[in-house]
């Protein structure tokens, strides 16, 4: 009681009865933030697990990265006992990582045996295990699946290697038609109204055969020929070979000695006017893979069918109290999907033919070999049909588990950026979302599919914990764990519990910011994930253990509330009650991915 007392005289001696930051603390037995309290507590779920006691308290378990931890029944005893002794009230173990295989055997796909240095033993099961020693001491144990990713670029990159660390590098590399077909556009220089094709990257120093682009003479890149281009693309000046200097501002355009086909600069004129555009391939992201997951084309039904088969295999097996699926729920990126079949069914769904893919949009580059983008017509439409697919996506694999076990939960991880989604085609916000985007559109905003989950946890990954300490360090206000959790708990809008995830490698270096993250994410939302375990937990065991010392159930333990949140909700908009202004904030993109 004495502590207790002595917090409260200090919180009221440091409110600042003018400021909109304030002392919150919900969390009483570690270090409070400053926070902006008026934003934090909007919402209806917000204000009714306050009142309850409710909060959430995750720890996920990353699946290769752990893998050591895990691979005998004493290590899982051991490690949910610590788990449960600091005060988690929930797990989500991954179980279906990125590269598309399990740690459990499955009937679907091969089992991971060996992740870098760490193994497991083929044939052992370490979810069961974990599920019973999780349920043993009242914890909630969640599993956690990747959707639409089946390969991991590192295992493809080491595949030949006998001594590999990673194994079989995914189905997905097995089955290039399932995978996404990227849309990949070739800078090139029109000549003779031709396009000729030039390296993507300026500067380049391996000539591959086609034009190369300079900012700078280069001094160990021989060329044939070369051409002195201006700012506006006129042509100052012709070279057999490189000239001696390059003036600042200008490029020089360069063919290499080893081109297939010399002298295509030899046509040019001085005075001439170069025209840079592209070229557009469309290639399966094999072929061009520049992110680690292999993503796959979730408009093919066969790619549906399989990640539903994986939802379906660990409810049969496990009695998860939760089912979630990982960040790769989502399309490739803005360039994915661009298969003739995606093509087929998108003109079917707008009643045209398109020019393709201008129609939609078409990539452009500048002097810079910088990408822009030119959206087309049906842009805007093509956006709305993505997230729509993915929408329905979501709805039957919610009907799946519900149907399964009607005591589930469903849920989804998201990087907590809410303006990256529509490039990746999931709408994970309330269908009735108003707020300042100019992506939500009437037709977006009806593909949001917040009302068809139980829980979302985002990655508010973030180094700086609060908005007071981003604005004290000259830092933005919205790349902090308190903006992400404001924006995802607003974004949903009452229709399923928000917990604000933090990742402890944020505070590698800083490591006292984690007792302010865990405030910042407990303030603004529901409860708190924490990624991962193994990210040098073992120094935050402590914090862990004076943060959770005094005792919640976890929000999502209480369906009930949840429903009653959503009819309260729905009541508010029935009668015409406005929301409070949406917070537009200065976000990091691929927060959380």
């Amino acid at each position: 009681m004495l502590a207790v007392a002595v917090f409260a005289a200090v919180a009221s001696q440091e409110a600042v009865p003018n400021s909109r930051f304030q002392i919150a603390s919900p969390l009483r037995n570690i270090s409070w933030a400053r926070i902006d309290t008026g934003m934090a507590g909007v919402g209806i779920l917000q204000g009714m697990a306050r009142q309850q006691g409710l909060q959430g308290r995750v720890l996920w378990i990353d699946a290769t990265a752990n893998l050591g931890r895990v691979n005998t029944e004493e290590k899982i005893k051991q490690l949910v006992a610590q788990i449960a002794d600091v005060g988690f009230n929930t797990i989500v173990y991954d179980v279906k990582p990125i590269v598309g295989r399990t740690v459990y055997p499955s009937a679907l796909t091969d089992q991971i045996t060996q992740w870098r240095d760490q193994t497991l033993p083929a044939g052992f099961d370490p979810v069961g295990p974990m599920r019973r020693e999780a349920k043993a001491r009242g914890l909630s144990f969640m599993v956690a699946l990747n959707a639409f990713s089946e390969g991991h670029s590192f295992a493809k990159r080491d595949e030949a290697k006998p001594d590999s660390e990673f194994g079989d590098p995914g189905w997905g590399y097995r089955h290039p038609d399932a995978q996404t077909v990227q849309y990949e556009a070739a800078p090139a220089v029109l000549i003779q109204g031709q396009p000729v094709e030039i390296q993507a990257a300026l500067n380049p120093s391996q000539p591959d055969g086609r034009l190369m682009l300079f900012d700078r003479r280069p001094n160990s890149t021989p060329a044939a020929r070369s051409v002195v281009v201006g700012a506006n693309g006129q042509i100052e000046s012709i070279h057999e070979g490189l000239p001696d200097e390059l003036a600042p501002g200008h490029r020089l355009l360069a063919e290499p000695l080893n081109r297939e086909r010399p002298g295509v600069l030899s046509s040019l004129q001085p005075g001439q006017r170069l025209r840079l555009v592209t070229t557009p391939k469309f290639v399966p992201i094999s072929e061009a893979q520049r992110q680690i997951p292999l993503m796959m084309n979730p408009h093919l039904a066969s790619n549906q069918e399989r990640a539903l088969s994986f939802v379906r295999e660990v409810l049969t097996r496990y009695q998860p109290d939760g089912v979630l699926f990982d960040d790769r729920l989502r399309f490739g990126g803005l360039n994915a999907d661009f298969s003739e079949s995606t093509r087929t069914a998108f003109e079917a769904k707008v009643g045209a033919k398109l020019v393709w893919p201008d129609d939609v949009f078409r990539y452009t580059t500048n002097w810079d070999l910088r990408q822009g983008v030119r959206v087309g017509p049906w842009f805007d439409a093509w956006m709305a049909w993505r997230a729509e697919e993915m929408n329905r996506f979501v709805a039957e694999t919610r009907k799946t588990v519900k149907s399964m076990s009607p005591e589930t939960l469903f849920g989804i991880y998201a990087g907590s950026w809410y303006g990256d989604y529509p490039q990746y085609g999931a709408n994970w916000g309330s269908p009735d979302l108003w707020a300042g985007f100019p992506f939500l559109t009437r037709s977006y905003r009806q593909t949001g599919f917040a009302g068809n989950l139980d829980l979302l946890i985002t990655g508010c990954y973030y180094r700086v914990a609060t908005q007071f300490q981003a604005l004290e360090r000259g830092a933005p206000a919205g790349r902090t764990v308190e903006a992400g959790g404001i924006v995802s708990n607003r974004a949903v809008r009452d229709q399923c519990w928000v917990y604000a995830g933090i990742m402890l490698a944020d505070y590698a270096n800083e490591p006292e910011m984690v007792q302010h993250a865990l405030q910042a994410a407990c303030e603004t939302t529901q409860g708190v994930m924490v990624f991962d375990l193994s990210h040098n937990i073992d120094r935050y065991w402590p914090v862990f253990k004076r943060a959770f010392a005094d005792k919640k159930p976890p929000a999502h333990s209480s369906p009930q509330t949840l429903e009653q949140g959503r009819k309260r909700r729905a009541e508010w908009d029935r009668l015409g009650y406005r929301d409070a202004p949406f917070p537009l904030f200065e976000g990091m993109p691929g927060a959380g991915f």
